[in-house]
């Protein structure tokens, strides 16, 4: 190219152009205008016809460079048809079309090009322009289409054909997903169908995959279930998960200390410890000011008040404080609560000292210390995660600690997944450090994802369904879900028996199901307290009296993901020693838990919503003589 005004001739290559020349008319000068690199070089022209030049160096323009265009636009195309579009895959769409859109769309759709090109620029306008309802309706339409190439396959994966909205949960793939799954709908067959699904659509191997559940027994169910299959990922509760890190990191096997695993070796060695500590005069007043204070009580001697019942209810404050400690230590700051608690800290965190030392000298860690080093290990990549997808059941009880263990993991890469399955209706766990608001607000914890629902509960009738709904989402920081009942049989869901004695409202109601049974017939006798329930020697004696019935005991909190044909609820009197259970945690217990929910006893509501469903055909309420407890009374009314 000749510059009229030096005479010197420079040449530009096409393919190191940034976009295509342009011209510029300025003061009576056309200059042509190019960008080349972060340079731009301004050259004036005399020419006659500047739109024609301007579309000659935008042709030549695009023919260099249309096979970058055309290769990505390709590419991209060929990713959106075989990957659900998540938000990972939807931010490097974007970010891998902006530089191409700022390069052609402010001009090239007024000119002609050939079928490819054409069609590669108009796929680029609508990458570069997607809405939230084109985004909505790409997604659906994918889903839709999985649904239906493998319809096949979500008949057969599990022993029933899986809902409508179980199979959308197993195509649906964002990097974070969280599905609610209220009681009954069956969540355990799409944690295992969700895996299996990766492996068919071979989207993920074995390898790749992990349950993950809160508990020992729920972990082993899914183990069951997922090795009925030829390929079935690992299964493992938190603290196997934090012992396979470290042992791959150590080399060896953590020693896990008999004070972490039993309770009543752990109170004796901080009834021991205080009275140590106690031999100090500064930590006897502090102790002695922190009974008065909290227990408004006088200690005389501490040999004889630590033997006393609120001696005995310190021991155990202290005791669980330690975990607790640990993990607030280990999650956010300590200066609000040093503030708020001074007194308390200068009694526990001496004991946790010498805690800390006992398990070092002991070469061993407890539960929490498990969490704690494996997320350290995760962080300094001393142990880099092979698992791509996590599964995550039970997803309500999860604790910041362990939320913090899964997001290290899922971080390590751009390409891990949560798949988290768990249901707001049910967390009755924050005593033991569970927050609700880690599943209520899932995507300001775990980042951007899809939160979807299941519908249809196998458990208990529609009846039954409304009730326990209605009376769950009284909370209105409940989630609420459209949920219906497979079993749409029509009978009274709550039956109220309310006889002089409770003991002869129990007696009448199980003779009626004892007489009503054509067959053997599951019943669950639940309370709030273990203390309500009937002993084990009446159990036995009640089995061997109602032929029909085949009877268990459980709390509460035990029943939570059992279930029988009837149940039966007793301990439903009102006032400070019934239900729902009056708040009596210790301030300081209190403050190292999440925070506390503002509606009345709404983790209580949730323990009742538990109980009441249960049952697959009825639930039967024990109403005591005098005082009966609020919730029944709001059910009743």
């Amino acid at each position: 190219m000749l510059d009229s005004q030096t005479g010197q001739s420079e040449s530009y290559q096409w393919a190191r152009l940034n976009a295509p020349p342009m011209i510029e008319y300025k003061r009576f000068v056309h200059y042509l205008v190019i960008r080349h690199g972060q340079t731009t070089t301004k050259i004036p022209l005399k020419i006659e016809k500047p739109d024609e030049l301007k579309c000659f160096l935008q042709k030549a323009w695009a023919v260099a460079h249309r096979g970058e265009l055309c290769d990505r636009i390709r590419k991209l195309e060929t990713l959106l048809k075989v990957r659900y579009l998540s938000h990972g895959l939807y931010d490097m769409v974007k970010s891998a079309v902006a530089p191409f859109s700022e390069q052609w769309l402010p001009w090239a759709a007024q000119l002609t090009f050939d079928h490819n090109l054409t069609d590669a620029i108009m796929t680029l306008t609508e990458l570069d322009s997607w809405s939230k309802q084109d985004l909505s309706e790409f997604k659906e339409a994918y889903v839709n289409y999985k649904l239906s190439e493998h319809e096949a396959f979500f008949d057969t994966v599990e022993s029933q054909p899986l809902t409508a909205a179980q199979r959308r949960a197993c195509v649906i793939q964002d990097e974070r997903q969280l599905l609610l799954a209220g009681a009954g709908t069956g969540k355990t067959s799409v944690m295992v169908a969700k895996a299996q699904y990766l492996f068919y659509t071979r989207q993920a191997y074995a390898k790749q995959v992990l349950l993950l559940a809160y508990g020992k027994q729920a972990a082993q169910e899914m183990l069951n279930r997922a090795s009925h299959y030829p390929t079935f990922p690992d299964c493992m509760t938190f603290h196997k998960l934090g012992l396979h890190i470290i042992e791959s990191v150590e080399g060896m096997m953590p020693k896990v200390s008999e004070l972490a695993q039993n309770e009543i070796s752990k109170r004796a060695f901080v009834r021991e410890t205080i009275l140590l500590l106690c031999q100090e005069e500064q930590y006897r007043l502090h102790l002695i000011r922190y009974v008065k204070q909290v227990q408004r009580a006088d200690v005389v001697d501490i040999h004889d008040y630590l033997d006393s019942s609120k001696g005995k209810r310190l021991i155990s404050d202290f005791s669980t404080s330690l975990g607790l400690l640990k993990c607030r230590h280990a999650t956010t700051s300590l200066a609000k609560l040093e503030s708020q608690f001074n007194e308390s800290l200068a009694c526990v965190r001496p004991i946790l000292a010498e805690y800390t030392l006992y398990l070092s000298n002991e070469g061993a860690i407890d539960f929490e210390d498990m969490i704690i080093q494996s997320i350290d290990y995760v962080q300094s990549k001393k142990f880099m995660s092979p698992w791509t997808h996590l599964l995550v059941d039970e997803f309500q009880d999860i604790s910041p600690i362990r939320a913090k263990l899964l997001k290290s993991l899922i971080e390590q890469s751009e390409r891990h997944y949560l798949f988290a399955v768990g249901d707001d209706w049910q967390s009755i766990y924050r005593f033991s450090g569970a927050d609700i608001g880690l599943t209520t607000d899932f995507t300001h914890h775990f980042g951007d994802g899809t939160v979807t629902q299941l519908d249809k509960t196998f458990r208990y009738p529609q009846g039954l369904l409304d009730v326990t709904s209605r009376f769950v989402c009284a909370n209105p920081a409940q989630i609420m879900k459209r949920i219906t009942a497979h079993n749409v049989q029509h009978c009274t869901p709550l039956v109220y028996v309310e006889e002089p004695t409770e003991e002869q409202s129990l007696s009448l109601t199980l003779e009626s199901l004892n007489t009503q049974a054509e067959c053997s017939v599951s019943v669950l006798l639940l309370a709030r307290y273990h203390k309500v329930l009937p002993s084990k020697q009446q159990i036995d004696e009640m089995n061997h009296r109602y032929q029909h019935l085949h009877l268990r005991v459980m709390t509460f909190h035990a029943a939570k993901g059992m279930e029988a044909d009837y149940a039966v609820i007793l301990g439903l009197a009102g006032g400070a020693n019934g239900f729902p259970a009056q708040d009596t945690a210790v301030a300081f217990l209190d403050a190292l838990l999440p925070d506390k929910e503002p509606f009345p006893y709404a983790e209580e509501r949730r323990l009742f919503y538990v109980a009441l469903t249960r049952a697959k055909q009825q639930i039967y309420l024990i109403i005591p003589p005098g005082s009966r407890s609020e919730f029944v009374q709001e059910l009743d009314s």
